[in-house]
């Protein structure tokens, strides 16, 4: 196995590598057709086996505290995208890439890291095995709402006339999910984890 740069060339294996690893997590639904751009600094890397793309992380930078971090209170990085194909797992593979984003972001002076995660036990008990703890006052849901119990969320006089709701997706925090679980056909806690460098 081979941890390497990122390039342009390696979008539609990269593409094919998320989406492949996120099929048997919360984020199934998460699927992109495009690699995201960054528009600040980032940090990105591939791990290749025999030409194969099996994991990837994607790491930006902001330029001051608080423009992507939501918690530190320093300039930090926002891990946006860590997969790993699930033939690949438990061979140390997301480990590896980790540590190369970690080393660069340190070489860039960063000393503070973010990354939002949902429930999946594994993704939780990983980042937490790596240092990151979970910053619980940050964590949300994310809702989807059934479509036949949509109005309940909905102020017609604001709204105006529409035919019905098939798909409504909202947030809100966690002390809420007994309140609005019956509304709902998924709810996902989404969670921040940090870590100091």
């Amino acid at each position: 196995m081979t941890i390497r740069k990122y390039t342009r060339k390696d979008e539609r294996e990269w593409l094919r590598c998320r989406v492949l690893s996120f099929l048997d997590c919360s984020y199934y639904n998460d699927v992109l057709t495009r690699r995201n751009e960054y528009e600040n600094d980032s940090v990105c890397f591939v791990a290749e086996e025999e030409g194969k793309i099996i994991g990837l992380i994607d790491a930006e930078i902001e330029k001051e505290a608080g423009n992507l971090c939501v918690a530190g209170n320093q300039k930090g990085a926002v891990i946006w995208n860590l997969a790993v194909l699930p033939e690949y797992r438990r061979k140390h593979v997301a480990v590896s890439l980790w540590n190369e984003v970690r080393k660069q972001l340190m070489k860039k002076e960063i000393q503070y890291c973010e990354v939002w995660t949902q429930e999946d036990e594994a993704a939780n008990r990983w980042y937490a095995a790596q240092g990151f703890h979970n910053v619980k006052e940050k964590n949300w849901l994310r809702c989807y709402a059934r479509p036949s119990k949509a109005d309940w969320f909905l102020n017609r006089e604001n709204v105006g006339l529409i035919y019905g709701v098939e798909e409504m997706i909202f947030e809100v925090t966690p002390s809420r999910r007994d309140e609005i679980a019956e509304y709902c056909y998924r709810i996902d806690e989404v969670r921040l984890y940090a870590i100091e460098l």
